[in-house]
């Protein structure tokens, strides 16, 4: 079968913490339990 095939996605991580956010949150745009922390990643509150 010759090499193994594998597909990254870089935007997977923030994918998924979208859609958590339009879920739990009464505005996405303005998070308030699933907010960034720069440099870091993200932080539940």
């Amino acid at each position: 079968w010759g090499e193994a095939y594998f597909y990254s996605a870089n935007n997977t991580v923030m994918v998924h913490i979208r859609n958590l956010r339009r879920k739990l949150e009464a505005d996405p745009k303005n998070p308030k339990y699933i907010v960034n922390v720069w440099g870091k990643g993200y932080r539940i509150e």
